[in-house]
């Protein structure tokens, strides 16, 4: 596992170590792992509408017409 070090503003610290006392997380790095997980689920769609566009202008773009072609498509990526 990687280890990074960050600076956050003292309030979000707080507030993450309320988390950590309450329970809901067993470490702050459980919260920051879990902050970072659920921000690139909900930005994921995005990434890959951008990466479409991208290919569209570069012309390669692909026309998916079935499933299968949309999951080939997913799984090349």
């Amino acid at each position: 596992m990687a280890t990074i070090n960050i600076s956050i503003p003292q309030k979000l610290k707080e507030q993450a170590q309320l988390l950590v006392r309450a329970g809901v997380y067993s470490s702050f790095s459980d919260v920051v792992r879990d902050s970072l997980r659920k921000n690139i689920f909900k930005n994921k769609y995005d990434l890959l509408a951008e990466k479409a566009k991208e290919d569209y202008k570069n012309g390669r773009g692909v026309v998916l017409k079935t499933a299968k072609d949309i999951d080939d498509y997913f799984d090349s990526l």
